[in-house]
């Protein structure tokens, strides 16, 4: 391991002070509670903004020698804070943890001729493995001054404390909302990231005062979001293009506030006039209108952008090609915010997502009037020949673009044409291995027009038939050789409908017996 310096060293502990999580996935965050800093041998209450900045001190300049900081821990299922004190020592380079929990080991670590020493009571492979290689990596990297914090709008241990209780009230019931719909969708997914978003913004309406008479989720999608934040007593209505199969399991009064209507930007019009909040739960085409229909109705917003479209209802064209495209639209839908009058804010939920980053504008600025706000979409839409009355977004009927619209025949030829390609390669008896390329290089015209626009096209066609082709890593496909299924996991699933494949193309056969195989033998 490289030398790490006494900068270097400071840094990775601040990271560490705060983000102690990133070590035990038991742990939600971290709270500061108390700073007490040592300076010219006198103790004084400090801040946690001043920790950060007595650490980033040049270590020759330092007249600070210690500081105690005491903090909490917040579990993600236990119900008690776990309480702990830190000590730095900047003399000795040295980072004291002490825990109030037999379930959390005390540590230490040292800054000692350019290494880290750490000790523990117990589990060195904890130090060893975790806790090591972590320090170096925080100790190298550049860090983001402008990276937008976790949860920095609200009380990360009310936040804490309401998620929990919203997923032992609420988890078990949509889980079997879910297996009663038979929904395709992962509900895990789905579930916790609807109510980390619903506690989000019953703590956000508390802390901020703006508690709405009543809110709308435009694109609602399932409603699940809606019908979390009715049963916590917040009024609320969800629109969305399609009805879907969940929204007839909600209790009456849900679905009576679940609306199905298209969200058309330059026509559409709320049913209720209580409505103060608009709700954008990746809402896809929808994202950048949140602000401009908040302008126009002048109230205020949440939204978690996700797919990148424009105002048109195209795909987002880049502005930024330096920065990823997620971060370039999440600018484009700011500056639309601002350009609508809005004082943006803007936060990172932790959700079970990798589109994360909200916009909330919850005050506007007067000098944006709703003739600025109009003059900035008509010249937005006219940069791509969208005239205001050719607005596209979603047709309510949804296409579905799998490959599993494309005539069985043709699959089935496509299959057999690419499993002999492979065959044919005589990587050894039983797999062969391709480049994708070259198996798009040897369908004709005619084949690959086929699948074409099923979204993906051969790609898609050989995920779809994951029990005969795998993908090898990089751009390699190879055959895949059948597993035997458990019989605890065959009960599970649907077995035995199709005819094995492999028992019927290959020239070794299927390598199975029939009572290992999910298929018939």
């Amino acid at each position: 391991m490289a030398m790490v310096e006494e900068a270097q060293f400071w840094q990775a502990i601040g990271i560490l002070i705060k983000n102690y999580h990133a070590l035990n996935k038991k742990i939600f965050e971290v709270v500061i509670t108390r700073v007490e800093k040592l300076e010219d041998g006198r103790p004084s209450e400090s801040t946690e903004d001043e920790l950060s900045k007595a650490l980033k001190e040049d270590p020759n300049n330092r007249t600070c020698t210690s500081i105690k900081i005491g903090f909490k821990l917040l579990p993600k299922k236990l119900l008690n804070n776990i309480l702990g004190t830190g000590t730095v020592d900047f003399v000795e380079r040295r980072y004291d943890c002490q825990f109030a929990s037999d379930d959390i080991e005390d540590f230490s670590v040292h800054l000692f001729e350019g290494q880290f020493q750490l000790k523990s009571k117990q589990n060195p492979n904890w130090l060893e493995f975790v806790l090591k290689p972590k320090l170096f990596s925080w100790s190298q990297s550049k860090q983001d001054e402008s990276k937008v914090k976790s949860l920095g709008l609200v009380n990360v241990e009310k936040y804490n404390d309401l998620y929990k209780e919203l997923k032992q009230k609420h988890s078990q019931r949509l889980l079997e909302y879910w297996k009663t719909a038979q929904e395709s969708t992962d509900p895990l997914k789905f579930i916790y990231e609807d109510l980390a978003i619903a506690a989000y913004l019953i703590v956000l309406w508390s802390q901020t005062q703006s508690e709405p008479k009543a809110f709308a989720d435009l694109g609602c999608g399932n409603g699940l979001l809606v019908h979390v934040l009715n049963a916590e007593g917040y009024k609320g209505y969800g629109y969305d293009i399609r009805k879907r199969k969940l929204w007839s399991l909600y209790p009456a009064d849900t679905q009576q506030s679940l609306i199905e209507k298209p969200v058309e930007p330059n026509s559409f019009r709320l049913d209720f006039p209580d409505v103060d909040w608009l709700i954008g739960n990746h809402s896809d085409e929808l994202s950048p209108w949140l602000p401009v229909l908040a302008g126009r109705l002048n109230i205020k917003y949440f939204l978690l952008p996700c797919c990148p479209y424009e105002l048109s209802g195209a795909k987002f064209h880049r502005r930024n090609t330096k920065i990823s495209a997620y971060q370039d639209f999440f600018l484009y839908v700011s500056q639309v915010s601002q350009e609508c009058g809005f004082e943006v804010l803007h936060d990172r939920l932790k959700i079970p997502s990798t589109k994360r980053l909200a916009l909330l504008g919850i005050k506007r600025n007067n000098t944006k009037t709703i003739k600025d706000l109009e003059y900035f979409v008509h010249e937005e839409l006219a940069k791509y020949k969208s005239g205001e009355s050719e607005i596209k977004l979603r047709e309510k009927e949804e296409i579905v673009r799998n490959c599993t619209q494309v005539d069985k025949s043709i699959i089935d030829a496509l299959v057999i044409k690419i499993f002999q390609q492979l065959l044919d390669s005589h990587e050894d008896k039983w797999s062969g291995r391709l480049p994708m390329r070259e198996i798009a290089q040897s369908l004709t015209k005619e084949e690959l027009s086929g699948i074409k626009t099923e979204c993906g096209g051969i790609k898609t066609l050989l995920r779809n038939k994951h029990e005969v082709f795998e993908f090898c890593g990089g751009d390699i496909i190879g055959i895949r050789t059948p597993k035997p299924t458990a019989p605890a996991i065959q009960s599970r699933l649907t077995t035995k409908k199709r005819s094995c494949f492999f028992k019927l193309h290959h020239p070794l056969g299927c390598p199975l017996k029939d009572d290992e195989c999910s298929f018939i033998h």
